[in-house]
């Protein structure tokens, strides 16, 4: 048991220090910019470009303390992309956002832990392999800083028929968890170059 402590010990030590050049040479960039990845299956038909569009968002999104900044920002990123976005006002499309953050877990603790950390209900993360919660680990070992994937996604539907007209869903990773410092580069990246512009692309906003 012992020395498969310490084979554990020695693994964890490998992979911070194989993690910390990783992090000195992304790092002039990452603190400087905001890179998002954009994913937008196809292209929005013209009869968008001009629309009026019912905007809603997502229950957690509408409870929010930051409700008005992602709204505002939502709104904002389709007036510029060429709709009409109205609220509470009926019209023959309607857009429905949703802010998330997510904890990544593979990108917080590297794809070598097996098995792999579970997050569970209550925030904490467990370790299957006998590492223990979050707070604290084998030696001493205390766990990286947490790395967060902020993301929104936007579906404009028809009204009438709720068929699903365009997507897209716009993310962004990086160490801190709040939503409203990046709700509108989320909303710009999510309409940039609609209603033509879809696949899978990057967006870099320059700070």
């Amino acid at each position: 048991m012992r020395n498969l402590a310490l084979t554990r010990f020695w693994h964890r030590v490998g992979f911070v220090l194989l993690l910390v050049p990783a992090l000195l040479l992304g790092g002039c960039a990452s603190l400087t910019d905001l890179r998002t990845t954009v994913v937008t299956p196809n292209p929005a038909p013209q009869a968008l470009v001009g629309a009026k569009v019912q905007v809603q968002a997502a229950p957690g999104n509408a409870d929010s303390a930051d409700a008005y900044t992602l709204q505002t920002a939502v709104l904002d990123a389709m007036t510029k992309a060429g709709m009409v976005p109205l609220l509470g006002v009926p019209a023959p499309y309607t857009a429905r956002y949703t802010y998330t953050v997510r904890l990544d877990l593979e990108a917080t603790y590297g794809p070598s832990v097996w098995p792999p950390p579970v997050l569970l209900p209550n925030g904490a993360v467990y370790f299957p392999g006998g590492w223990g919660g979050w707070g604290g680990g084998l030696f001493g070992w205390m766990p990286p800083p947490n790395y967060y994937e902020r993301s929104l996604s936007l579906e404009i539907r028809d009204t009438a028929t709720g068929a699903l007209i365009w997507q897209s869903h716009a993310s962004t990773g990086g160490y801190q968890s709040d939503l409203a410092s990046v709700a509108v580069p989320l909303a710009q990246a999510a309409l940039r170059g609609f209603p033509s512009e879809h696949g899978e692309h990057k967006v870099l906003f320059p700070r």
